[in-house]
């Protein structure tokens, strides 16, 4: 059946609310506990709730907030969204705004299984 684009829609958007605002139990609300990421993709893949934890934690710290802007329609495909987003630090100083595109494998529980960022 795969993932319908209602619940796609709603995962990334509260994926994305939590994330931007630095609301790291909401972020991990939406994991699966044998879940991972790759944020950078290429970069360590974190795997588990114990070291997805600490890696947002530790973005939150390091970045503070964040705007996320859609860049672009999300794309469902069988367990899998994919959308590209501009990603805008708050901070005074901080870069300037960076596309990043995510894509999010999602379990049949509808908690994310694998996050992977591109950019």
């Amino acid at each position: 059946m795969g993932l319908g684009r209602d619940r796609a829609e709603e995962i990334f958007a509260t994926y994305s609310a939590c994330h931007a605002r630095n609301d790291l139990a909401g972020v991990m609300a939406l994991f699966a506990s044998d879940a991972s990421v790759e944020d950078p993709v290429g970069s360590p893949i974190h795997e588990g709730r114990e070291a997805i934890e600490a890696f947002y934690a530790g973005t939150h710290a390091r970045n503070g907030t964040m705007r996320i802007e859609r860049a672009g329609g999300l794309l469902v495909g069988g367990d899998e969204l994919a959308v590209h987003v501009r990603a805008e630090l708050d901070a005074e100083g901080a870069p300037p705004a960076m596309d990043v595109i995510y894509v999010i494998t999602v379990d049949a529980r509808g908690r994310i299984r694998s996050l992977r960022a591109w950019y």
